[in-house]
């Protein structure tokens, strides 16, 4: 199977669909609809923000990642990974694989220094922490804080 990972360039209504049934998948908090159109072209026209979609030969959307660059005060750059997921019906193909390599090539691209994310691990994403460990990242001792705004 050949699978494509790359920015997302111009809004596309199909695709905002089927992120959102991606999305759904992420999360229990989201509710599957289509991600809105001011959103996507928010993250298309921002020079920080990218998302990273996987599709196959048909142009199914099969995976998708939002990364953000994080500048910091000591002339430092980080890569954030806020969403990634990969459909249910094609995981463990490798798709995951490629979108993760595509996300460590876009942060160097962008000059980043590290990548950072968070992830429960839990629930839906019981796969997640060996995914990730698979891949060479560590397990921090931190805390991870939220505030709803």
């Amino acid at each position: 199977m050949t699978i494509t990972v790359s920015p997302l360039m111009e809004y596309d209504a199909d695709i905002a669909e089927k992120m959102g049934v991606l999305l759904k998948d992420l999360s229990s908090h989201y509710e599957g609809e289509a991600v809105p159109r001011e959103v996507i072209e928010d993250i298309i026209e921002s020079p920080w923000h990218d998302i990273l979609v996987a599709t196959n030969e048909e142009g199914d959307l099969v995976g998708m990642a939002s990364v953000s660059v994080i500048m910091g005060a000591l002339v430092n750059k980080n890569l954030y990974l806020e969403d990634f997921v990969v459909s249910h019906e094609y995981q463990h193909q490798g798709i995951g694989s490629k979108v993760w390599d595509a996300i460590l090539d876009y942060g160097r691209q962008k000059g980043c220094r590290r990548l950072e994310f968070t992830s429960s691990g839990k629930g839906k994403k019981a796969g997640a922490v060996a995914f990730y460990q698979k891949h060479g990242a560590e397990i921090r001792d931190t805390n991870s804080f939220r505030i709803e705004l």
